[in-house]
Order: structure tokens, then sequence, then C-alpha cells
């Protein structure tokens, strides 16, 4: 009887030791609000980037760009994310747009952003796209994508020749992430999802900082 007594005592201890370390392992996930992914992300040269690509940490974000969560990222976080952790080489933005609708008039604006991005002069329409990206519906805009067609055979090619194959890569690639919305954040991976405040997404990026050690 009371070797049945000890056994079970130990199964029970060996039952609250196991619990404890799950707990205790998965901490970090339930303050940060991570889920494990296993959708492999790899870098492209159309793909909008902030930081050295010998950062010790890159941070994957599939963005859209009517997405106002979006925006304010880009607009307000960034750059305090950029001057404490970009700047010194601590830190990789990658930017994969997307268009999961695949609207002709916005994959036409993002496709024309990532070949002007590929040769270093895109600040112009992804300003465009961070302060006002319902202007590319517009007939204005589209009178622009045929000039550029018309007068620059580079990019017209770079816009024409692959149907929009990296824009359509990045919806895959969101969409195998099982994520109902953006932006969204893959980093070694773990996905975080939402815009976070940027105190938070500071935490985000210490934890993920010291895991890379």
């Amino acid at each position: 009887m009371k070797r049945r007594i000890w056994l079970v005592l130990v199964a029970l201890a060996v039952c609250a030791a196991a619990l404890f370390g799950w707990w205790f392992g998965t901490r970090w996930q339930r303050q940060l609000r991570f889920r494990e992914t296993a959708v492999e992300i790899t870098d492209s040269d159309f793909d909008i980037c902030y930081g050295s690509d010998s950062a010790r940490l890159t941070i994957y974000m599939f963005a859209s760009y009517t997405c106002r969560h979006c925006r304010r990222f880009l607009n307000l976080d960034l750059p305090q994310i950029q001057s404490r952790y970009i700047d010194n080489g601590l830190v990789r933005l990658v930017v994969k747009p997307i268009e999961i609708a695949e609207n002709p008039d916005m994959m036409s604006a993002l496709q024309l952003a990532a070949c002007l991005n590929r040769n270093g002069n895109a600040d112009d329409i992804l300003e465009l796209l961070l302060s006002d990206p319902f202007a590319v519906y517009s007939d204005e805009f589209r009178q622009m994508i045929d000039d550029v067609v018309n007068s620059n055979p580079i990019l017209a090619e770079c816009l024409l020749a692959d149907d929009f194959s990296y824009i359509k890569k990045n919806n895959l690639l969101f969409s195998a992430t099982s994520s109902k919305g953006t932006p969204i954040f893959v980093v070694a991976g773990h996905l975080y999802g939402g815009r976070r405040e940027v105190d938070r997404f500071c935490e985000i990026i210490d934890y993920e900082l010291e895991r890379a050690n």
C-alpha cells in the first residue's frame, strides 16, 4: 500500500514538473503573443529593405499599403525602431508588399515600386503609397503607369514581363502563414500578428535578439 502511494506521489511530482516546465518554457510565447510557423521566407532583389545585410536579426514584414495599421507602423514606429536597432546594425527589416485581392491598379503600383526599389529610386512612389494609397486607383495614376511603359523600356520590361510574379509570390507566402490580416512579422520561425505599440515591439526585438545569440 505504501509503495503504491509512493508511486502515485512520484507520478504526480513528475507531472507537476512537466507542467511547470511547459508553463515556464512558454511564458514568452504567452507574453509576446507569437506562434510558431514553418513557412520559409527568403529574400528577393525587389524587397524593400531597411538595414544592413549583416544585421544580427532579420524581420520579415508582410504589409498591405491599404492597411492603416501597416502604414502607421511604417510612418510612425519604424523611425524609432530604425534609430534604436537598424542604424547600429542590430536589425534588418524586410518589407514584402502584398495585394491579396490582386487588384490590377494596386498590383501595378506595387510592381512599379518593386522595380524602382531594385534600382534605389522608389522613394516617391513609396511615399505616395504611405500617404495616399488609394491614389493608385485614379485615372492620373493609370496615365502615369502608361507613360512609364511608353517612355522607359527597362522599367516597362520589369513592370510587364513577369505578370507580377514578385507580388504574387508574396501573396502566396502570406496565405501560407494562415494569417487573417496585416501586418504580420516573421522572425526566425516566430510569427507576430498585428501592429503593437512601439515599446511592445521593442520588447519583441529584444527577445529575438537574445534568442539569436
